[in-house]
Protein backbone atom coordinates (compact mmCIF):
# COMPACT_ATOMS: atom_id res chain seq x y z
CA UNK A 1 0.00 0.00 0.00
CA UNK A 2 1.14 3.06 -1.03
CA UNK A 3 1.74 5.57 2.39
CA UNK A 4 1.34 8.91 2.30
CA UNK A 5 4.20 11.44 3.69
CA UNK A 6 3.74 12.41 6.91
CA UNK A 7 2.77 15.85 7.57
CA UNK A 8 5.89 18.16 8.61
CA UNK A 9 3.23 20.47 10.68
CA UNK A 10 2.53 17.79 13.30
CA UNK A 11 4.83 19.45 16.60
CA UNK A 12 7.55 17.85 18.44
CA UNK A 13 7.93 17.44 21.58
CA UNK A 14 11.82 19.12 22.41
CA UNK A 15 14.16 17.81 24.93
CA UNK A 16 12.01 14.31 24.98
CA UNK A 17 14.24 11.55 26.57
CA UNK A 18 14.92 8.90 24.41
CA UNK A 19 13.55 5.20 25.14
CA UNK A 20 15.36 3.15 23.23
CA UNK A 21 15.51 -0.70 23.07
CA UNK A 22 18.87 -2.39 23.86
CA UNK A 23 20.92 -2.71 20.75
CA UNK A 24 21.47 -6.01 19.47
CA UNK A 25 23.42 -7.43 16.33
CA UNK A 26 19.79 -7.01 13.56
CA UNK A 27 20.32 -3.55 14.10
CA UNK A 28 22.19 -3.34 10.86
CA UNK A 29 18.77 -4.23 8.86
CA UNK A 30 16.73 -1.93 11.06
CA UNK A 31 15.32 -4.22 13.94
CA UNK A 32 15.74 -3.76 17.39
CA UNK A 33 15.22 -5.90 20.89
CA UNK A 34 16.05 -6.81 24.15
CA UNK A 35 18.48 -9.37 24.27
CA UNK A 36 16.43 -12.58 25.31
CA UNK A 37 13.54 -11.52 25.63
CA UNK A 38 10.74 -11.66 22.64
CA UNK A 39 10.05 -7.92 22.01
CA UNK A 40 10.99 -7.11 18.56
CA UNK A 41 9.88 -3.69 17.45
CA UNK A 42 9.19 -3.88 13.63
CA UNK A 43 10.20 -1.10 12.91
CA UNK A 44 11.29 1.70 13.97
CA UNK A 45 14.09 1.30 16.23
CA UNK A 46 13.10 3.84 18.66
CA UNK A 47 9.36 3.89 20.40
CA UNK A 48 10.06 7.89 20.47
CA UNK A 49 10.09 8.16 16.68
CA UNK A 50 6.58 7.45 16.54
CA UNK A 51 4.12 10.37 16.10
CA UNK A 52 1.54 7.71 18.74
CA UNK A 53 3.27 5.11 20.50
CA UNK A 54 1.98 3.15 23.71
CA UNK A 55 4.34 1.95 26.51
CA UNK A 56 4.10 1.30 30.14
CA UNK A 57 1.26 -1.30 30.75
CA UNK A 58 -0.62 -1.56 33.85
CA UNK A 59 -3.42 -3.75 34.90
CA UNK A 60 -6.30 -2.04 36.03
CA UNK A 61 -9.24 -3.77 38.51
CA UNK A 62 -12.43 -2.42 37.97
CA UNK A 63 -15.35 -3.02 39.79
CA UNK A 64 -15.96 -6.90 38.66
CA UNK A 65 -13.46 -7.05 35.71
CA UNK A 66 -9.69 -6.12 34.90
CA UNK A 67 -8.13 -4.75 31.73
CA UNK A 68 -4.90 -3.08 30.70
CA UNK A 69 -3.97 0.42 30.62
CA UNK A 70 -1.29 1.84 28.56
CA UNK A 71 0.56 5.28 28.74
CA UNK A 72 -0.26 7.08 24.88
CA UNK A 73 2.66 9.09 24.44
CA UNK A 74 4.72 10.33 20.64
CA UNK A 75 5.72 13.23 19.22
CA UNK A 76 2.49 14.42 18.07
CA UNK A 77 0.78 13.74 21.98
CA UNK A 78 1.47 16.66 24.08
CA UNK A 79 0.65 14.91 27.42
CA UNK A 80 0.88 11.39 28.28
CA UNK A 81 -2.96 9.97 28.00
CA UNK A 82 -4.20 6.41 29.16
CA UNK A 83 -5.78 4.24 26.17
CA UNK A 84 -6.43 0.56 26.63
CA UNK A 85 -7.48 -2.09 23.99
CA UNK A 86 -11.33 -0.56 23.78
CA UNK A 87 -9.82 2.57 22.62
CA UNK A 88 -7.81 1.00 19.82
CA UNK A 89 -11.20 -1.28 18.82
CA UNK A 90 -13.53 1.55 18.74
CA UNK A 91 -10.99 3.21 16.43
CA UNK A 92 -10.41 1.12 14.10
CA UNK A 93 -13.96 -0.07 13.66
CA UNK A 94 -15.26 3.39 13.07
CA UNK A 95 -12.42 3.93 10.33
CA UNK A 96 -13.86 0.87 8.36
CA UNK A 97 -17.32 2.26 8.62
CA UNK A 98 -16.74 5.99 7.78
CA UNK A 99 -13.66 4.68 5.09
CA UNK A 100 -15.23 1.60 3.20
CA UNK A 101 -13.27 -0.01 0.85
CA UNK A 102 -10.08 1.41 2.23
CA UNK A 103 -7.14 -0.38 3.54
CA UNK A 104 -7.25 0.06 7.26
CA UNK A 105 -4.33 -1.45 9.08
CA UNK A 106 -5.91 -4.26 11.69
CA UNK A 107 -5.44 -4.41 14.88
CA UNK A 108 -4.69 -7.66 17.21
CA UNK A 109 -8.04 -9.73 17.56
CA UNK A 110 -9.91 -9.38 20.92
CA UNK A 111 -8.92 -12.02 23.36
CA UNK A 112 -11.59 -13.07 26.14
CA UNK A 113 -9.57 -14.85 28.63
CA UNK A 114 -5.60 -14.28 29.41
CA UNK A 115 -5.22 -10.37 27.99
CA UNK A 116 -3.63 -9.75 31.70
CA UNK A 117 -1.34 -12.05 31.24
CA UNK A 118 2.60 -10.52 30.75
CA UNK A 119 3.76 -12.31 28.25
CA UNK A 120 0.13 -11.38 25.80
CA UNK A 121 0.38 -7.96 26.59
CA UNK A 122 4.32 -7.70 25.12
CA UNK A 123 2.55 -9.00 22.17
CA UNK A 124 -0.72 -7.35 22.00
CA UNK A 125 1.16 -3.97 22.76
CA UNK A 126 4.03 -5.02 19.81
CA UNK A 127 0.93 -5.07 17.26
CA UNK A 128 -0.82 -2.20 18.17
CA UNK A 129 2.21 0.01 18.38
CA UNK A 130 2.57 -1.51 14.66
CA UNK A 131 -0.82 -0.04 14.12
CA UNK A 132 -0.25 3.20 15.17
CA UNK A 133 2.53 3.59 13.39
CA UNK A 134 0.93 2.76 9.99
CA UNK A 135 -1.96 5.10 10.78
CA UNK A 136 0.67 7.93 11.06
CA UNK A 137 1.62 6.89 7.61
CA UNK A 138 -1.64 7.25 6.01
CA UNK A 139 -2.26 10.61 5.96
CA UNK A 140 -5.60 10.92 5.89
CA UNK A 141 -6.38 8.18 8.15
CA UNK A 142 -4.13 10.16 10.86
CA UNK A 143 -5.99 13.41 10.34
CA UNK A 144 -9.13 11.99 10.36
CA UNK A 145 -11.85 12.89 13.27
CA UNK A 146 -11.80 8.95 13.98
CA UNK A 147 -7.80 9.41 15.02
CA UNK A 148 -8.23 13.04 16.01
CA UNK A 149 -10.48 11.66 19.07
CA UNK A 150 -8.34 9.42 20.06
CA UNK A 151 -5.18 11.34 20.55
CA UNK A 152 -7.08 13.69 22.25
CA UNK A 153 -7.54 14.36 25.95
CA UNK A 154 -10.08 12.47 26.72
CA UNK A 155 -11.05 9.71 29.37
CA UNK A 156 -12.59 6.74 27.81
CA UNK A 157 -11.68 7.48 24.35
CA UNK A 158 -13.97 4.92 22.71
CA UNK A 159 -17.22 5.73 24.20
CA UNK A 160 -16.77 9.07 22.24
CA UNK A 161 -15.71 7.37 19.14
CA UNK A 162 -18.33 5.80 19.40
CA UNK A 163 -20.76 8.57 19.61
CA UNK A 164 -19.67 9.34 15.86
CA UNK A 165 -22.58 9.03 13.81
CA UNK A 166 -22.78 6.94 10.25
CA UNK A 167 -21.69 9.09 7.50
CA UNK A 168 -23.65 9.11 4.07
CA UNK A 169 -22.63 8.45 0.92
CA UNK A 170 -22.53 12.23 -0.01
CA UNK A 171 -19.95 12.67 2.81
CA UNK A 172 -18.55 10.17 2.52
CA UNK A 173 -17.61 11.32 -0.99
CA UNK A 174 -16.39 14.71 0.13
CA UNK A 175 -13.70 12.56 2.28
CA UNK A 176 -12.11 10.91 -0.52
CA UNK A 177 -12.60 13.50 -3.05
CA UNK A 178 -10.24 15.19 -0.36
CA UNK A 179 -7.99 12.49 0.39
CA UNK A 180 -8.02 11.33 -3.51
CA UNK A 181 -8.13 14.72 -5.79
CA UNK A 182 -6.65 12.71 -8.67
CA UNK A 183 -8.72 9.79 -8.78
CA UNK A 184 -8.95 8.17 -11.95
CA UNK A 185 -12.84 9.00 -13.24
CA UNK A 186 -12.67 6.81 -15.92
CA UNK A 187 -11.54 3.40 -13.98
CA UNK A 188 -13.10 0.38 -15.82
CA UNK A 189 -14.85 -0.85 -12.54
CA UNK A 190 -16.09 -4.51 -14.47
CA UNK A 191 -12.11 -5.43 -15.34
CA UNK A 192 -11.77 -3.99 -11.23
CA UNK A 193 -14.15 -6.48 -9.85
CA UNK A 194 -12.70 -9.07 -11.97
CA UNK A 195 -9.21 -8.62 -10.15
CA UNK A 196 -10.83 -7.84 -6.66
CA UNK A 197 -12.89 -11.37 -6.79
CA UNK A 198 -8.89 -13.18 -8.01
CA UNK A 199 -6.96 -11.52 -5.68
CA UNK A 200 -9.84 -12.05 -2.92
CA UNK A 201 -9.88 -16.05 -3.74
CA UNK A 202 -6.05 -15.62 -3.70
CA UNK A 203 -6.03 -14.08 -0.56
CA UNK A 204 -8.19 -16.55 1.00
CA UNK A 205 -5.49 -19.32 -0.26
CA UNK A 206 -2.36 -17.16 1.35
CA UNK A 207 -4.11 -16.93 4.39
CA UNK A 208 -4.62 -20.58 5.18
CA UNK A 209 -1.25 -21.36 4.01
CA UNK A 210 -0.15 -18.86 6.39
CA UNK A 211 -1.80 -20.43 9.39
CA UNK A 212 -0.84 -23.38 8.87
CA UNK A 213 2.88 -22.07 8.37
CA UNK A 214 2.37 -20.05 11.98
CA UNK A 215 1.88 -23.53 14.17
CA UNK A 216 4.87 -25.28 12.15
CA UNK A 217 6.53 -22.01 12.78
CA UNK A 218 5.58 -21.36 16.87
CA UNK A 219 6.18 -25.18 17.07
CA UNK A 220 10.18 -24.97 15.83
CA UNK A 221 10.06 -21.04 18.43
CA UNK A 222 9.22 -22.87 21.61
CA UNK A 223 11.45 -26.02 20.38
CA UNK A 224 14.26 -23.70 20.30
CA UNK A 225 13.59 -21.81 22.88
CA UNK A 226 13.53 -24.99 25.32
CA UNK A 227 17.01 -26.01 23.65
CA UNK A 228 18.08 -23.14 24.15
CA UNK A 229 17.20 -23.53 27.67
CA UNK A 230 18.90 -27.20 27.87
CA UNK A 231 22.19 -25.31 26.66
CA UNK A 232 22.27 -23.26 29.58
CA UNK A 233 21.59 -25.93 31.81
CA UNK A 234 24.21 -28.15 29.98
CA UNK A 235 26.93 -25.42 30.64
CA UNK A 236 25.40 -25.26 34.08
CA UNK A 237 26.03 -28.97 34.73
CA UNK A 238 29.83 -28.52 33.52
CA UNK A 239 30.02 -25.86 35.84
CA UNK A 240 28.76 -27.53 38.68
CA UNK A 241 30.71 -30.94 37.78
CA UNK A 242 34.04 -28.88 38.53
CA UNK A 243 32.56 -27.39 41.92
CA UNK A 244 31.41 -30.69 43.16
CA UNK A 245 33.81 -33.07 41.79
CA UNK A 246 36.99 -31.15 39.59
CA UNK A 247 38.18 -29.55 42.93
CA UNK A 248 38.49 -32.61 44.74
CA UNK A 249 40.37 -33.94 42.02
CA UNK A 250 42.82 -31.16 41.06
CA UNK A 251 43.35 -30.98 45.38
CA UNK A 252 41.35 -28.03 45.66
CA UNK A 253 43.58 -25.87 42.97
CA UNK A 254 41.99 -22.93 40.89
CA UNK A 255 44.56 -23.05 38.11
CA UNK A 256 43.18 -26.95 36.95
CA UNK A 257 39.27 -25.14 36.79
CA UNK A 258 38.19 -23.73 33.56
CA UNK A 259 34.58 -22.35 34.69
CA UNK A 260 35.65 -21.51 37.95
CA UNK A 261 39.69 -20.18 36.97
CA UNK A 262 39.53 -16.59 37.72
CA UNK A 263 41.86 -16.01 35.06
CA UNK A 264 39.60 -16.89 32.59
CA UNK A 265 37.61 -13.31 32.84
CA UNK A 266 36.51 -13.00 29.20
CA UNK A 267 35.01 -16.50 29.42
CA UNK A 268 32.88 -15.83 32.47
CA UNK A 269 31.55 -13.08 30.87
CA UNK A 270 30.46 -14.98 27.82
CA UNK A 271 28.81 -17.06 30.31
CA UNK A 272 26.84 -14.85 31.93
CA UNK A 273 25.77 -13.26 28.55
CA UNK A 274 24.79 -16.66 27.21
CA UNK A 275 21.14 -17.65 27.78
CA UNK A 276 20.43 -13.38 25.99
CA UNK A 277 22.65 -13.88 23.41
CA UNK A 278 21.48 -17.24 22.22
CA UNK A 279 18.63 -15.56 20.14
CA UNK A 280 15.76 -17.34 18.65
CA UNK A 281 15.62 -17.27 14.72
CA UNK A 282 12.27 -18.73 14.76
CA UNK A 283 11.19 -15.27 16.55
CA UNK A 284 11.30 -12.95 13.49
CA UNK A 285 9.22 -15.44 11.56
CA UNK A 286 6.87 -16.01 14.13
CA UNK A 287 6.18 -12.03 13.96
CA UNK A 288 6.62 -12.15 10.36
CA UNK A 289 3.63 -14.13 10.15
CA UNK A 290 1.45 -12.47 12.71
CA UNK A 291 1.82 -8.93 10.54
CA UNK A 292 1.18 -10.73 7.52
CA UNK A 293 -2.34 -12.44 8.55
CA UNK A 294 -3.17 -9.19 9.66
CA UNK A 295 -2.12 -6.85 6.92
CA UNK A 296 -4.23 -10.09 4.52
CA UNK A 297 -7.25 -9.66 6.65
CA UNK A 298 -7.25 -6.03 6.29
CA UNK A 299 -7.11 -6.26 2.57
CA UNK A 300 -9.83 -8.88 2.45
CA UNK A 301 -11.83 -6.60 4.77
CA UNK A 302 -10.99 -3.66 2.35
CA UNK A 303 -12.36 -5.37 -0.51
CA UNK A 304 -15.59 -7.15 1.32
CA UNK A 305 -16.28 -3.07 1.75
CA UNK A 306 -16.65 -2.66 -1.86
CA UNK A 307 -18.58 -5.52 -2.89
CA UNK A 308 -20.60 -4.21 -0.72
CA UNK A 309 -20.62 -0.79 -2.15
CA UNK A 310 -21.34 -2.55 -5.29
CA UNK A 311 -24.33 -4.48 -3.68
CA UNK A 312 -25.89 -1.26 -1.93
CA UNK A 313 -25.28 0.59 -5.66
CA UNK A 314 -27.79 -2.34 -7.30
CA UNK A 315 -30.36 -2.07 -4.68
CA UNK A 316 -30.14 1.68 -5.12
CA UNK A 317 -30.77 1.50 -8.72
CA UNK A 318 -33.95 -1.23 -8.24
CA UNK A 319 -35.24 1.16 -6.38
CA UNK A 320 -34.91 4.09 -8.60
CA UNK A 321 -36.63 1.57 -11.34
CA UNK A 322 -39.09 0.61 -9.26
CA UNK A 323 -39.83 4.77 -8.20
CA UNK A 324 -39.56 5.61 -12.35
CA UNK A 325 -42.00 2.82 -13.40
CA UNK A 326 -44.50 4.43 -10.69
CA UNK A 327 -44.35 7.69 -12.06
CA UNK A 328 -44.75 6.70 -15.62
CA UNK A 329 -47.97 4.91 -13.69
CA UNK A 330 -48.97 8.23 -12.13
CA UNK A 331 -48.54 9.71 -15.43
CA UNK A 332 -50.99 7.90 -17.03
CA UNK A 333 -53.88 7.90 -13.99
CA UNK A 334 -52.91 4.68 -12.71
CA UNK A 335 -52.51 5.44 -8.86
CA UNK A 336 -53.06 2.76 -6.10
CA UNK A 337 -56.37 2.88 -4.64
CA UNK A 338 -55.48 5.06 -1.12
CA UNK A 339 -53.17 7.37 -3.31
CA UNK A 340 -55.92 8.26 -5.57
CA UNK A 341 -58.42 9.04 -2.69
CA UNK A 342 -55.68 10.83 0.02
CA UNK A 343 -53.77 12.87 -2.73
CA UNK A 344 -54.07 14.79 -5.84
CA UNK A 345 -52.20 13.26 -8.97
CA UNK A 346 -49.54 16.44 -9.23
CA UNK A 347 -48.95 15.71 -5.25
CA UNK A 348 -47.87 12.19 -5.68
CA UNK A 349 -46.10 12.65 -9.18
CA UNK A 350 -44.24 15.85 -7.13
CA UNK A 351 -43.71 12.68 -4.21
CA UNK A 352 -42.18 10.77 -6.57
CA UNK A 353 -39.84 13.25 -8.26
CA UNK A 354 -38.44 14.04 -5.06
CA UNK A 355 -38.00 10.38 -4.36
CA UNK A 356 -36.30 10.13 -7.59
CA UNK A 357 -34.16 12.71 -7.43
CA UNK A 358 -33.07 11.63 -4.28
CA UNK A 359 -32.36 8.43 -5.35
CA UNK A 360 -30.53 9.61 -8.28
CA UNK A 361 -28.37 11.68 -5.83
CA UNK A 362 -27.55 8.59 -4.01
CA UNK A 363 -26.78 6.82 -6.61
CA UNK A 364 -24.34 9.40 -8.76
CA UNK A 365 -22.64 9.50 -5.01
CA UNK A 366 -22.00 5.99 -4.35
CA UNK A 367 -21.23 5.38 -8.34
CA UNK A 368 -18.33 7.64 -7.28
CA UNK A 369 -17.32 6.49 -4.17
CA UNK A 370 -16.53 3.03 -5.90
CA UNK A 371 -15.00 4.71 -8.50
CA UNK A 372 -12.53 6.20 -6.03
CA UNK A 373 -11.89 3.33 -3.62
CA UNK A 374 -11.62 0.60 -6.76
CA UNK A 375 -9.10 3.12 -8.38
CA UNK A 376 -7.66 3.08 -5.07
CA UNK A 377 -7.66 -0.65 -4.75
CA UNK A 378 -6.13 -1.63 -8.29
CA UNK A 379 -3.11 0.19 -7.61
CA UNK A 380 -3.03 -1.14 -3.92
CA UNK A 381 -3.01 -4.68 -4.88
CA UNK A 382 0.24 -3.66 -6.79
CA UNK A 383 1.69 -2.05 -3.70
CA UNK A 384 0.83 -4.69 -1.61
CA UNK A 385 2.42 -7.53 -3.20
CA UNK A 386 5.36 -5.47 -3.50
CA UNK A 387 5.78 -5.33 -0.25
CA UNK A 388 5.05 -8.75 0.42
CA UNK A 389 7.88 -9.58 -1.74
CA UNK A 390 9.79 -6.95 0.21
CA UNK A 391 8.77 -7.82 3.87
CA UNK A 392 9.73 -11.85 2.92
CA UNK A 393 12.76 -10.72 2.11
CA UNK A 394 13.45 -8.57 5.34
CA UNK A 395 12.46 -11.32 7.75
CA UNK A 396 14.33 -14.30 5.62
CA UNK A 397 17.85 -12.18 6.21
CA UNK A 398 16.53 -11.04 9.70
CA UNK A 399 16.50 -14.88 10.58
CA UNK A 400 19.84 -15.90 8.47
CA UNK A 401 21.24 -12.94 10.81
CA UNK A 402 20.17 -14.58 14.19
CA UNK A 403 21.00 -17.85 12.89
CA UNK A 404 24.76 -16.87 12.17
CA UNK A 405 24.77 -14.66 15.42
CA UNK A 406 23.29 -17.44 17.98
CA UNK A 407 26.04 -20.07 16.19
CA UNK A 408 28.60 -17.50 16.60
CA UNK A 409 27.66 -17.20 20.37
CA UNK A 410 28.18 -20.50 20.81
CA UNK A 411 31.55 -21.04 18.82
CA UNK A 412 32.97 -18.35 20.39
CA UNK A 413 32.00 -20.16 23.81
CA UNK A 414 34.03 -22.98 22.70
CA UNK A 415 36.81 -21.00 21.52
CA UNK A 416 37.43 -19.74 25.05
CA UNK A 417 37.34 -22.86 27.08
CA UNK A 418 39.71 -24.69 24.12
CA UNK A 419 41.99 -21.78 25.00
CA UNK A 420 41.31 -22.27 28.67
CA UNK A 421 42.27 -25.83 28.05
CA UNK A 422 45.53 -24.85 25.63
CA UNK A 423 46.68 -23.26 29.25
CA UNK A 424 46.00 -25.41 31.48
CA UNK A 425 46.55 -28.99 29.99
CA UNK A 426 47.83 -28.31 26.56
CA UNK A 427 48.29 -32.06 25.84
CA UNK A 428 44.53 -32.69 26.68
CA UNK A 429 42.57 -35.24 24.82
CA UNK A 430 45.75 -36.03 22.49
CA UNK A 431 46.19 -39.47 23.85
CA UNK A 432 44.49 -41.74 26.58
CA UNK A 433 47.43 -41.83 28.78
CA UNK A 434 48.10 -37.84 28.32
CA UNK A 435 50.18 -36.62 31.18
CA UNK A 436 48.49 -33.08 33.06
CA UNK A 437 50.41 -29.89 33.18
CA UNK A 438 51.50 -30.64 36.69
CA UNK A 439 50.85 -27.50 39.48
CA UNK A 440 53.06 -26.45 42.12
CA UNK A 441 51.79 -26.13 45.52
CA UNK A 442 51.72 -22.24 45.28
CA UNK A 443 48.50 -22.51 42.24
CA UNK A 444 45.71 -20.89 44.06
CA UNK A 445 43.17 -22.94 46.32
CA UNK A 446 39.44 -23.00 44.57
CA UNK A 447 36.98 -21.43 47.40
CA UNK A 448 34.24 -21.81 45.29
CA UNK A 449 33.74 -17.84 44.26
CA UNK A 450 33.15 -17.98 40.45
CA UNK A 451 30.35 -16.94 37.80
CA UNK A 452 27.76 -19.95 39.32
CA UNK A 453 28.11 -18.59 42.80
Amino acid sequence: MKKDKKDKSLPKKINKVKKSIIDDPLQEIGYSAEPGDLYYLSPPKELTSYPMFIDNPKKVEKSMSSFVSYDLDGTDIPDKLQRRYSDFFSLYEKLVQRWPGLFIPRIPPKKITGNTDPFYIRIRMRLLNRFLLKISEIDYLYKSEETQIFKSNVQEAHSQIDKLPDLGYNVILGKLKEAFPDYNEHFDIITGKAKFRDFELFLTKCLKNLEDFEESVNAAKEKREADKTRYCDFINGLANYEKSNMKNYTDEKQKGLVFFNTSYNTLHEKIFKLKNELVNPYICFSYWLEEEILDIEAMQIAIKKIFQLIDEEDKLKDKLKAVEDDIKKAESGNFGFFSGIFKKKENILADYQKDRMNLEQKVNDISTVIQIVSDNMSKNIETFKAERVKNYYRHLKMFAIMNRESTKVIRELWILIDKALSEICPNAGDDEDFVAKPMSPDDEKFNGDGPFD
